[in-house]
Parts: C-alpha cells; sequence; structure tokens
C-alpha cells in the first residue's frame, strides 16, 4: 500500500497493520473479515478511518502527528464516561488510553452545515445539555497555559510567525485576565467542537472525539464552534442567543467575545505545532487569526478598555464580513511543504 496523506496525517503501511491488528483484537476476527478499510478525510488531529466487518460499518481513529503533545489521552477517557450517560456521545465501541486509538459505531450522517438554522440550533441545545452535565473530572482545561504547553513543543524560529503576532498576544493575555473575573461557572466542555466533530441526522445528533475534554469555560466550546466556520458577526450573535436563549447580558457577551478571541489564540498554536512538524492545516489557520486578531480588539472595549478608534473600525468591519487575511506565506516560512485540502 502507498502511503495515503489526510487532513489528521500521513497514514502509512505501518500504520494500516497496527490498525488491522487491534481491529482482529477487539472483534476476535480475521483479517480477511475487514472490508473497505479507506481513510475518511475529516479531522485535523488524527488518521480517521472507516471499516466494514460482519455487516456493521465502523470509524477508527489513529493518533496523528503531534497528537501525543495535544492531547490528554486519560481524561478523554474519563470524559467519554460522562457524555456517555448524558446522551451525548454514545457512539464509542472500545479505546485505549496508552496508544490512543479509538473505533466508534458508523453513524449514517450529513456533513454538519454551520449556516443551517437547524444544525445550529441542535448543536447549541447540545452544548447546554453538556454544560448542565454533572461534572466529575476537576481536569481544568486552561486554554491560555494549554497554549504555552504547545508553545514549548515548538521550535523558536517556526514560533510567530503570524502579522502583528506580539500586539494579538498582548491583548490575548489581558482579555484572559479580565474573562477570569467574570463569574462565569466552568462546567463539562468539549474543546474542540466544529462541524467535524458533530454527526447529525434527522434523529440523532453526537458530538465526538473528547481528546480535549475536560472541566473547563463553556466559552472554549462557543469559540471553538465559532472559530471553525466563517461566521460574521450576525451569526454570532444569533449563536449566543440560541445558546442562552435569550439576549446575553453584557457580562455574558464581552465574556464570549473574549473567548471567541482567546480560542482562536489556542488554535493557532495548534496550527504553529502542525505547520512546523510539515503538516498543513488548510485554511482554518485563517480563520483562527481572524478571530483572535479582530475579536481581542472587539472584545476589550466591553471591558472598558480603551482601543484605537481606526483598528476597532477596521476590526468591527471584518468581523461584520469574517474578512479573512491571506496566510499562505506561512506555509513556506514554516513548512514548506503542500497543504492538505
Amino acid at each position: 500500500m502507498k502511503d495515503i496523506q489526510t487532513t489528521g496525517g500521513l497514514f502509512t503501511e505501518e500504520s494500516r497493520l497496527i490498525v488491522i491488528s487491534n481491529i482482529c483484537r477487539v472483534f476476535d476476527c480475521k483479517v480477511e473479515d475487514i472490508e473497505d478499510l479507506v481513510p475518511i478525510q475529516a479531522g485535523l488531529t488524527n488518521v480517521v478511518l472507516s471499516f466494514r466487518l460482519n455487516g456493521g460499518k465502523y470509524v477508527y481513529r489513529h493518533p496523528g502527528l503531534g497528537s501525543e503533545i495535544l492531547v490528554e489521552r486519560g481524561r478523554e477517557t474519563i470524559m467519554q464516561k460522562i457524555v456517555e450517560d448524558a446522551g451525548i456521545d454514545t457512539t464509542l465501541v472500545a479505546m485505549d488510553v496508552d496508544e490512543g486509538w479509538r473505533i466508534g459505531r458508523f453513524i449514517e450522517h450529513w456533513d454538519f452545515d454551520y449556516k443551517n438554522l437547524n444544525d445550529m440550533v441542535r448543536a447549541m441545545m447540545l452544548f447546554r445539555r453538556l454544560h448542565a452535565a454533572p461534572c466529575h473530572v476537576r481536569w481544568n482545561f486552561d486554554v491560555i497555559k494549554k497554549a504555552e504547553g504547545i508553545k514549548a513543543q515548538i521550535m523558536p524560529e517556526k514560533y510567530g510567525h503570524f502579522p502583528d503576532f506580539e500586539n494579538v498576544k498582548s491583548r490575548i493575555y489581558q482579555l484572559a485576565n479580565l474573562a477570569e473575573h467574570d463569574g462565569i461557572k466552568k462546567c463539562n466542555i468539549h474543546g474542540d467542537a466544529r462541524d467535524v466533530n458533530f454527526l447529525i441526522n434527522k434523529e440523532e445528533i453526537h458530538l465526538i472525539d473528547w481528546e480535549y475534554g475536560g472541566y473547563g469555560d463553556p466559552g472554549f466550546d462557543i469559540g471553538s464552534y465559532v472559530c471553525g466556520g466563517k461566521h460574521t458577526l450576525a451569526d454570532i450573535d444569533r449563536i449566543l442567543f440560541t445558546y442562552f436563549r435569550h439576549k446575553p447580558t453584557e457580562k455574558q457577551k464581552r465574556h464570549f467575545y473574549a473567548y471567541i478571541a482567546i480560542t482562536g489564540w489556542f488554535f493557532m498554536h495548534w496550527a504553529m505545532l502542525k505547520l512546523s512538524k510539515g503538516q498543513g492545516v488548510g485554511p482554518l489557520k485563517e480563520q483562527w487569526y481572524h478571530f483572535a486578531k479582530n475579536f481581542s480588539i472587539l472584545s476589550l472595549p466591553l471591558y472598558g478598555i480603551e482601543i484605537d478608534k481606526e483598528q476597532y473600525n477596521a476590526a468591527m468591519e471584518a468581523a461584520r464580513n469574517c474578512r479573512l487575511e491571506d496566510l499562505s506565506f506561512l506555509n513556506e516560512e514554516i513548512g514548506g511543504f503542500e497543504e492538505v485540502k
């Protein structure tokens, strides 16, 4: 078998043999019983595959490049139990906490559509159920500290290539300190609640892959949802209205705007790590930078912090239209590879 480049990394012959061995062990089957083992171009942290066995269809997650740096597998196991009990993700068949692989039931679904109002409403209701569920894990997902941990794994010459990086950083750290005093209750969070992690059809909606799950700020889930798509300012205000089921208070609005910026900052670090290791992340890096940069500018005045008027107006215009900057130069400066589309 030739190596296959997927959105989550390279799927090699060595990987294939490991995957087959694990499937055979879990299902007590023979190699020839496994049919249609093929990569799915979905997700960026892991290599994802589908396969058929004994009339059923399954999804296999194989750890991707750098996932050992990004992911706390033990916490994922605990979170998986919590969300299974809450009916938020009941797809699990088997997983290995040490090796990081996972097998789940394949759910027939359509591609989650950020622009579909029905999909958005169902996602927000799922968030509400998750955030209200009893919390049995006290591992705090501190977004800023996690970003700093990722930074430590990136070679200095491959860090910070985004435009106006130091100014964005300064605003993000200021916002993180301010948001911490908003009094927003921490809860169970998913931590990577983008479209690719929702499985949705007429009867069901599941939120899968709990690698970043833990006890944290609900703004991080809203932030990862927003930062995963080309959401305009009007889209974001609609999302917040749906999540709260009313117009957010001034404190709620400033907090969740701030966390959109903080989430963008976190995923900028995720992108730099992947880029530094020679793996593309596609156009998402433009979105993550856009939300970190422009929402850090828009959020600070909500806390009473003065921002240059011209800078604020430019950020507002960019947010209203979700106008993204071209960051294609990062490919050469950091990785020097061909992007995975």
